[in-house]
């Protein structure tokens, strides 16, 4: 059972009148707390506990009768290790909980406080059971998850190996020959996916690939952009593995032959992450990809983009300017609404009214009003701009250009007096304005509103902990164009523990700032090509991305394949 919201409203507001009736508490200490909610916005019950009006075994009773909920004193509770293996330990701690037993699809829960919608919620969606939801006290409650999870953190399973719990599973599924792990009861593949989930984390890998094979289940994690080999998986445990990965996105279970995309999140490391979902039919079965959005990697600051020092200072120019567009270009995956964001970040002013439309919102960012793309609702780029306009707002960040009413709604923005940030797909800056030509931009509204275009690319940072001087070799430096350069010294990883032995450790971005100069307006009102609108921006001093990654080479930030690899000469 678990509390209404308007009737868990109701009886908070009725606790203390309640406690009076009983003798438990005088009118003066409840309005002494009554005013101090009013002041705080806080929970009655938890500030009758802070002033040490009442205790929180009295508290936990009075809230079990009103809510028509159970207490129960967890002293004489049997505790399954089952159920608190589903439920991560900065969970239970954070909301006050313990997970006693699990039973016919339902999970038994003790609670400090039963009216947390929030974590109950989430709860459900974790371990994807109904909950049945007791009341105990709160000083109990800690108690027992000091004493059970022993100061574990985050979505531990209790140090469980990802090998133990597959071997673990496929006897669990030999038990129980045909029929699918769906539910809590299945533990050993509820706590597999969550132990695979919780490696991606430590890897900080951004996705996890799930991929059937004629005999086996690939586990893939992809660090740093690139895929590392994870856990191999007995071919008989995707069904119930995926169904479980189904279940708590929210997904159809029955369906496989269709694409599908959900969500949900787990809390792990002491944050919330958000994983999103999708499915996809494929000659074994489905394949199954999990995208990490982890609030911890939140925006660096502009000076860990990777800019260095004199481009750092001319994108710090542009985001100061009133209206006009910046763009960022580049393929998916890199880093374009990574830099966008991190100049949010910098003009984030109380007095600025910043409006981001995006598919999907990659960051969620406290003050700036943040809309996604929702076609079946009528919201698509196009559209959420015309709304945006009577927002009255200073910056507009459009998350993808890709149409040309799009393009336009958004130059018209930057005419009248917006900062307009955006992206698009193009390969390098200059040919940008070639590709916005040709989508029917006109060249002198072009030459008036956009102020920079910026390409980038992101490349792997060499491991500070196994970093040593390497000589190239002169194919090497022939194929990137620096023949004479024989005897130069770069440096390389050697690979460790540290960068699971790849010699990377991190990524960088390598940069290509093009900047609206009179002369490249001129140009481009003569519709002047790719050619000649690089080479007058390298005239103004543009630093090509490939030139901007040797630099970074020389300085031992990066290697010369990676920049070999990912700029383009």
């Amino acid at each position: 059972m678990q509390p209404d919201s308007n009737r868990a409203t109701d009886l908070r507001m009725r606790l203390g009148e309640r406690l009076v009736k009983a003798g438990l508490l005088r009118n003066d200490q409840l309005e002494s707390a009554l005013a101090e909610q009013r002041r705080t916005s806080r929970l009655l019950g938890e500030l009758l506990l802070e002033l040490g009006f009442v205790s929180d075994e009295t508290l936990a009773r009075f809230l079990a009768e009103g809510f028509g909920m159970e207490y129960t004193d967890l002293n004489r509770v049997s505790i399954q290790p089952e159920a608190l293996g589903m439920v991560p330990p900065s969970f239970a701690r954070t909301h006050r909980l313990v997970p006693l037993h699990v039973s016919g699809g339902s999970l038994a829960v003790a609670m400090a406080n039963p009216v947390d919608v929030h974590a109950i919620d989430a709860l459900r969606k974790l371990t994807g059971l109904r909950l049945e939801i007791l009341v105990a006290p709160e000083s109990a409650v800690v108690k027992v998850l000091d004493a059970r999870y022993q100061g574990q953190k985050g979505q531990k399973v209790e140090g469980t190996k990802i090998e133990e719990l597959v071997e673990r599973s496929v006897k669990d599924l030999q038990k129980k020959p045909g029929k699918e792990i769906t539910s809590v009861a299945d533990v050993p593949v509820v706590r597999l996916v969550n132990q695979i989930i919780q490696e991606a984390i430590q890897k900080e890998a951004t996705d996890i690939h799930f991929e059937p094979d004629p005999t086996t289940l690939r586990v893939r994690y992809r660090i740093d952009g690139i895929l590392n080999q994870g856990p191999v998986v007995p071919k008989n445990l995707i069904p119930p593995l995926f169904s479980r990965m189904k279940i708590m996105a929210g997904l159809n279970i029955a369906e496989t032959r269709l694409p599908q995309d959900g969500r949900f999140a787990i809390f792990a490391e002491g944050r919330e992450i958000d994983i999103r979902v999708s499915t996809f039919p494929i000659i074994y079965g489905e394949n199954v990809v999990l995208r990490l959005l982890d609030p911890a990697r939140l925006p660096p600051g502009l000076g860990k983009l990777g800019l260095l020092p004199d481009t750092l200072a001319i994108y710090k120019e542009l985001i100061k300017k009133p209206h006009g567009m910046i763009l960022l270009t580049g393929p998916t995956g890199a880093g374009k609404t990574t830099t966008l964001y991190s100049a949010l970040s910098h003009i984030n002013l109380e007095e600025k009214n910043i409006i981001t439309i995006e598919d999907p919102i990659e960051y969620e960012t406290p003050s700036i009003r943040q809309t996604q793309v929702n076609p079946k609702a009528g919201i698509t780029f196009a559209s959420g701009l015309r709304a945006i306009f009577r927002q009255d707002p200073d910056v507009i960040l459009v998350g993808e250009i890709r149409d040309q009413e799009t393009m336009e709604m958004a130059m018209r923005a930057a005419l009248t007096g917006h900062l307009v940030l955006s992206t698009l797909h193009t390969n390098d800056a200059p040919n940008t304005i070639i590709r916005l030509l040709d989508m029917g931009a006109e060249p002198f509204t072009l030459s008036s509103c956009l102020l920079a275009v910026i390409a980038q690319r992101l490349v792997r940072v060499i491991c500070k902990s196994c970093k040593e001087s390497v000589e190239p070799s002169t194919d090497s430096l022939r194929s990137a164009g620096l023949t004479g350069k024989e005897g130069t010294h770069f440096f390389k990883g050697k690979g460790c523990a540290t960068c699971n032995y790849t010699g990377y450790k991190g990524r960088t971005g390598i940069f290509e700032v093009f900047v609206l100069t009179p002369n490249i307006q001129a140009l481009i009102l003569k519709r002047a090509d790719g050619i000649e609108l690089k080479a007058a921006a390298q005239s103004a001093g543009m630093r090509t991305m490939f030139e901007d990654g040797l630099k970074k080479v020389d300085i031992g930030i990066t290697s010369l394949e990676e920049v070999m690899k990912q700029a383009v000469m």
